[in-house]
């Protein structure tokens, strides 16, 4: 993303210190939330974190940042939702630690029965 700074200002409450980022068309300094993230180029590259994914992938080259004025007059940027991500974190912020859990055993107890059938099969244990 682009460059981000920590900036400082005197409050009469004490000293507050708050991140922003620049936006890399016209320089003005927006927050991070408040700024539109742009994936600028792409570039592939072969997938090697997981042991079975061999296979040639594509991702931005560079993330920048452009304020909302800019988004908008450049891009059409209307602040709407675009899709998945969106959906994808309203799934996150509203999942509760007890439903990941049930899935997580879910996902275990389905796991150890299959794991049991093959070992019986294989030993021949009725």
């Amino acid at each position: 993303m682009s460059q981000s700074h920590t900036r400082s200002a005197h409050t009469p409450h004490g000293d507050v210190e708050y991140t922003v980022v620049t936006c890399v068309n016209c320089g003005t300094e927006v927050v991070p939330d408040d700024a539109v993230t742009v994936a600028v180029g792409t570039e592939t590259y072969t997938c090697g974190g997981l042991p079975f994914c061999r296979e040639t992938h594509e991702r931005p080259r560079a993330v920048r940042a452009l304020c909302g004025y800019c988004a908008a007059a450049t891009l059409g940027y209307d602040d709407e939702p675009d899709g998945v991500g969106d959906r994808l974190a309203a799934f996150a912020a509203d999942g509760s630690a007890v439903g990941v859990g049930l899935w997580l055993g879910t996902v275990v107890g389905v796991a150890l029965v299959v794991a049991l059938s093959v070992l019986r099969l294989v030993l021949g244990v009725p």
